[in-house]
């Protein structure tokens, strides 16, 4: 396929407006690996895009990245092809082969802080010591994201993920994000989302009346107690997205969720380390997957998860024992015996 090509199977997204009915997701965050061999447009990911397509799963969340160089830095580079392991036409490419395969897509852009493989700072704490600097990193993030929906657009993806978890941005300038939400709307035109932070970010955004349905990167602490204590701890968390829902009408969907397979895992799910060193603890992880399952699943305003995640290359997720990636673990027959059942809504 020549670079730019559209595979002939794409389809226009779903219709919006007022016949718009929510769907269910049973979703993987499917993340690329930075190999020409492995990564996304490759066999191997097709091959993983298919192994996800077993465990039960009928959606995956792809992640192109942007990087920025800190958080008070405006410029937006790096996801135009500059990292000619995940150019435009892998991300087509990965998109039709999921969409080969039965699965809905989700194009969820990310921005990273600290270029490429830095250590990274968390997106969540963007912002700008300038009123200069706040009209550029608009611009920027303008041309960053609507660059992904009109490939989103062109490729027909199920749906569409504004932003994630970009807190400090939403917080100082909700009116602008209505302006960005807009724009997008005028190139892609199917559902829209926004991933909000779990720690308190998903209960004051102004904009979720601009969306279609409220997104949560759902990182939601669990403690470190018993099965029981545990799911009396979600019920709090239950209870605060219920009357969001009833605030604002919308199904919630959890954009992301994930916990790693090491001790205390339940206690910080957002706690991320890089290649962690940290002992392996299985149970941890299947014992907060399970509260997570039998908590939210059966609530009439969830819409579904995206389990973070599921490497493109597998094996390089199978590495790392403690950390988030759940494939060759308990947790994945966790995954897939609820994602066998019939979609609950």
């Amino acid at each position: 396929m020549a670079a730019g090509q559209l595979p002939s199977q794409v389809t226009d997204p779903p219709a919006i407006g007022d016949s718009f009915q929510p769907v269910f997701q049973k979703g993987i965050s499917f993340s690329h690996n930075h190999s020409e061999t492995a990564g996304y447009g490759t066999g191997t990911a097709a091959d993983s895009l298919m192994q996800i397509k077993q465990l039960g799963a009928d959606a995956v969340a792809i992640i192109p990245i942007g990087y920025s160089f800190n958080i008070h830095h405006p410029e937006i580079i790096g996801y135009r092809g500059e990292d000619l392991t995940m150019t435009r036409e892998h991300l087509v490419r990965v998109i039709a082969d999921a969409k080969t395969r039965g699965l809905k897509v989700m194009l969820n852009p990310h921005l990273w802080i600290g270029v490429h493989w830095g250590v990274g700072e968390w997106r969540g704490r963007v912002v700008m010591q300038s009123e200069e600097d706040w009209e550029r990193w608009f611009d920027q993030y303008r041309s960053f994201i609507t660059y992904f929906a009109r490939i989103a657009q062109e490729t027909g993806v199920d749906l569409f993920c504004v932003g994630s978890e970009l807190e400090g941005t939403t917080q100082a300038h909700p009116d602008r994000w209505r302006d960005l939400i807009r724009e997008v709307r005028g190139i892609y035109h199917g559902p829209c989302t926004y991933s909000a932070n779990w720690g308190g970010e998903f209960e004051t955004i102004e904009f979720w009346d601009e969306l279609e349905y409220i997104g949560i990167s759902a990182y939601f602490p669990v403690g470190a107690g018993d099965r029981e204590a545990r799911l009396a701890e979600a019920a709090t968390v239950r209870d605060r997205l219920a009357r969001l829902h009833a605030e604002t009408g919308k199904p919630i969907l959890f954009v992301e969720a994930g916990f790693q397979s090491q001790p205390g895992s339940g206690e910080n799910p957002s706690q991320w380390t890089w290649k962690t060193d940290a002992p392996v603890d299985l149970e941890e992880q299947v014992l907060n997957y399970e509260v997570y399952f039998q908590t939210f699943w059966p609530q009439p305003w969830f819409y579904g998860v995206y389990w973070w995640q599921w490497f493109a290359d597998p094996e390089y997720g199978a590495t790392q024992r403690s950390g988030y990636p759940f494939r060759g673990k308990p947790a994945e027959q966790v995954v897939e015996n609820w994602f066998s059942k019939p979609d609950p809504r």
